[in-house]
């Protein structure tokens, strides 16, 4: 045995534990995240789409009800589907509908607000939107009015 060698295997294999546990925590864990908070944003731009559908083609106290179909039963129902259920929402949305005119048209805009939780709670990113705290969204998009009249009922 020659003096002044010293072992060089295995030492690869000690620095693979730590190297592994910094790669998940700070690779891995927050891109789950990410995916999942895209995947919360897209289920939420989905449930706008369908509440602007309903706006367009009912009378203005319908849509502006606060227990009507466009603020209230969408979105129940939605959360209740596959791709509610996986979005990550909290609690119901904040939906807000509006009427503007314009020389041709009458248009219809809602913005909805939504709450999505992450969906893996990181601990070393604490008040980190999306990643250590719930994310908050408002998604908005307006229509054409399908019969101009509902505008004034």
């Amino acid at each position: 045995m020659v003096r002044g060698r010293s072992r060089t295997k295995g030492s690869a294999l000690s620095e693979f534990g730590p190297a592994l546990f910094f790669l998940f925590i700070f690779a891995v864990f927050p891109v789950l995240d990410i995916i999942g908070l895209c995947f919360g944003y897209l289920s939420c731009a989905t449930m706008n789409d369908l509440q602007l559908r309903e706006a367009a083609k009912v009378p203005k106290s319908i849509a502006t009800s606060q227990t009507g179909a466009v603020q209230q039963a969408i979105p129940q129902k939605y959360m209740n589907t596959v791709m509610g259920a996986f979005s990550g929402l909290t609690a119901l949305p904040v939906t807000q509908v509006d009427y503007k005119a314009s020389n041709s048209a009458i248009y219809v805009s809602v913005s909805t607000t939504v709450t999505v939780r992450p969906f893996l709670t990181i601990p070393f990113f604490f008040k980190v939107p999306g990643l250590g705290e719930p994310a908050s969204f408002t998604i908005s998009n307006s229509r054409i009015l399908e019969n101009p009249r509902y505008a004034m009922q």
